[in-house]
């Protein structure tokens, strides 16, 4: 009898440490992904670095910090360390609340100005970047007030975190050569990183965990706002009247 509750427990602490590893991996890919769309993008001359106003890079430079957070949340966690990571979990909070209304404000100030990436309309842009970020609120505020039930906690983290990747995926498809289809290609992305992590489940042999399929019909339910309000006459006409001044 004792023999089999110590197997049991092994094999329980077994399937955490391949859960935690899981996560990391998703993690860094996601960082990957960050980086390496946004360092690609200037390295291949796609952007004129000293035109980029302030307040692009300060948008920029938030969204790349929350992302070495949330690979930092990640790691102490695989090292045991959960007291530091609930630490540093008030500061990722801090900076969530930073991040949405910026990058809010960003799109914004991106249309008034005229920087609508030409495989967008104005209306659609208008409303990406502020439904991105409604996405990562919803996601991050559901993992925020679930933090006790780790299960969903890291799960819809992790979704919120996919969710608002759209830019970085922006920067990486060939996004001109995709014409209409550019904004459900990005989400097509997403929604296989979500797919990827869902994967980890079935590898341990659990469900597919709800909290996956809350972060999937999020990212679905933003993508069919934004093509459905953002080719709205209401939606251009604010986006001209931006763009007028």
């Amino acid at each position: 009898m004792m023999a089999v509750v110590g197997a049991t427990a092994i094999g329980a602490v077994q399937r955490q440490a391949r859960e935690r590893r899981i996560f990391t991996g998703m993690a860094m890919l996601i960082a990957t992904t960050v980086i390496g769309g946004f360092g690609s993008f200037a390295l291949r001359g796609m952007v004129d670095v000293a035109k980029v106003p302030w307040w692009v890079y300060v948008h920029a430079l938030s969204l790349i910090i929350w992302t070495l957070l949330f690979l930092a949340q990640a790691l102490l966690i695989l090292r045991g360390r959960a007291d530091v990571h609930r630490q540093l979990g008030w500061v990722a909070g801090a900076l969530a609340c930073f991040i949405v209304p910026w990058g809010i404000a960003t799109s914004i100030l991106a249309v008034q100005m005229g920087r609508v990436p030409p495989f967008f309309t104005p209306g659609v842009f208008l409303l990406l970047g502020p439904l991105d970020m409604l996405a990562f609120a919803g996601l991050t505020m559901a993992a925020v007030l679930l933090r006790n039930r780790s299960d969903w906690h890291k799960r819809l983290m992790l979704c919120g975190t996919i969710a608002m990747l759209e830019p970085a995926f922006g920067r990486i498809l060939p996004m001109p050569l995709l014409g209409a289809w550019a904004g459900a290609s990005a989400t097509l992305m997403q929604l296989l990183y979500v797919g990827l992590a869902m994967h980890g489940d079935v590898r341990m042999g659990k469900a597919v965990h709800p909290a996956y399929v809350w972060g999937m019909a999020v990212i679905v339910a933003r993508c069919v706002l934004v093509e459905v309000l953002g080719h709205m006459q209401v939606a251009a006409s604010t986006a001209a009247a931006l763009m007028a001044g």
